[in-house]
């Protein structure tokens, strides 16, 4: 059987997804740089050379030979930045942008996906306390950049619709009924709405009763609890009590699984989901399947981690563009991805794959070089090569 052979040159022209994104930030992040020669177009190529690479701002600007110094870009990128409500007004304008005309005519429902992703943070708060939100430790801090985002699939295809800063205090129901008004502002029609426990609040659950959306939400409840104490899946109701909002009486999906612990032995594990609107009528089986769909989304949160630039600056705005600017790098994968493929020829027939996100992260990276150059490698000594 005769190897399989790559074509090297993909259909679609690489410099046009390099323009694609460029579009995209020129026309939704317009920057005004004052009293520089630096244009726009630099800045954009360093933010993104930054993005792709997973690195800082001073890392980019050395890399890069046709770049202004990372102190003299930043003088002139801070400026120009607006604050963060404004600035993510624009970033989630452009992920607006980014979604198909069909899902915004709100012709069909999809499943969203509400999350919470904190960002590791070491340091003092630029202006104010509230910026750094407190958690359980993670890679040596308890203190994080909260980023709260919502997502749907649309033929098999993840976008991020939105996303918002969060801050220390901020009540859950508040960033819920965020992220549902800017879903609802898009036209994009909810189905079902998926929520991580961390949104497991009285307020929330009253948001989503009065809006008459079906939610699947799990319990923050330790697998000890008096509703595991059964022989088997149950449908029940249960009172949660808390601090803020009272109580709150939630239909209840229990169900018992099993697995193997590290010796082979086989222990019950239980799953329990507060329930709301059309899936209380959902069965066991799908319920624990709608909401392991859920996990499916999140990988557009690895993936954003993948083209995220790294900073040590304690500057909130600068961190939501970072955010904004990964999200937009991804929503641009997906939604290009069914365009972006690499010939495959096996033999006398001829196949077509999706490319990766790694190589267009590749692709992205190897323009940038061409447009602005890259350093090359000296040895200090002769004598190091010898």
């Amino acid at each position: 059987m005769p190897k399989p052979t790559y074509n090297r040159t993909p259909n679609s022209k690489d410099p046009q997804l390099l323009e694609a994104l460029e579009v995209l930030l020129r026309r939704g992040l317009p920057l005004q740089l004052q009293n520089t020669y630096i244009t726009s177009a630099e800045v954009y190529a360093v933010l993104k050379y930054a993005a792709v690479n997973q690195m800082s701002l001073e890392g980019a600007c050395t890399e890069l030979v046709r770049s202004a110094s990372a102190n003299r870009l930043r003088e002139v990128l801070m400026p120009a930045l607006p604050a963060c409500p404004r600035l993510q007004r624009q970033l989630n304008t452009i992920l607006g942008w980014q979604l198909p005309p069909s899902v915004r005519k709100g012709k069909y429902c999809y499943d969203l996906a509400i999350d919470l992703v904190l960002i590791p943070y070491h340091g003092q708060p630029a202006t104010a306390p509230h910026e750094i939100v407190r958690s359980a430790a993670k890679s040596g801090t308890t203190h994080f950049h909260g980023y709260a985002t919502v997502a749907i699939v649309h033929h098999h295809r993840r976008y991020v619709v939105a996303f918002t800063f969060v801050t220390a205090g901020e009540p859950m129901v508040a960033i819920v009924r965020w992220l549902l008004d800017r879903v609802r502002k898009l036209g994009v029609r909810a189905h079902y709405v998926f929520l991580d426990k961390g949104f497991d609040a009285a307020a929330v659950f009253r948001t989503l009763h009065r809006r008459h959306l079906s939610y699947v939400i799990p319990l923050r409840v330790g697998q000890k609890h008096e509703l595991f104490h059964r022989r088997g899946s149950a449908r029940t109701t249960h009172t949660l009590k808390y601090a803020r909002g009272g109580a709150y009486t939630v239909h209840v999906r229990l169900i018992k699984r099993y697995k193997r612990d590290r010796r082979g032995r086989r222990k019950v594990w239980w799953l329990g989901y507060a329930v709301g609107g059309r899936a209380c009528r959902l069965s066991y089986h799908q319920v624990r399947e709608g909401y392991r769909r859920r996990f499916g989304i999140e990988t557009s949160y690895r993936q954003m981690h993948q083209v995220r630039a790294r900073t040590s600056s304690t500057s909130p705005v600068l961190r939501l563009l970072f955010i904004g600017l990964a999200l937009i790098i991804v929503n641009l994968y997906v939604a290009l991805r069914a365009d972006l493929m690499t010939p495959l020829r096996r033999g006398t027939r001829q196949r077509r794959h999706w490319m990766t996100f790694r190589r267009v992260i590749l692709t992205l990276r190897r323009e940038i070089e061409q447009i602005l150059g890259v350093r090359s490698i000296k040895y200090r000594h002769s004598s190091a090569i010898s």
